[in-house]
């Protein structure tokens, strides 16, 4: 984890597999304000729940961060 904290939590086990599986996350405040855009971009990028759109580990390899 690059802040300690996932982009996912709820308290109910259920209710957090369904945010994972829908991509429903968020960079929450303060725990994610020290990461850098670059690194968000990169970890939107692979967690995007369209596999169409989803980085490729060839275009993950290169992203900038």
């Amino acid at each position: 984890r690059l802040c300690g904290y996932p982009p996912f939590y709820d308290e109910n086990d259920a209710k957090l597999f369904e945010q994972i599986l829908q991509a429903e996350y968020e960079f929450d405040s303060p725990y994610w304000d020290d990461i850098s855009d670059s690194a968000k971009d990169f970890i939107q990028h692979l967690m995007e729940k369209d596999p169409g759109k989803r980085f490729t580990c060839e275009q993950a390899l290169q992203h900038p961060w």
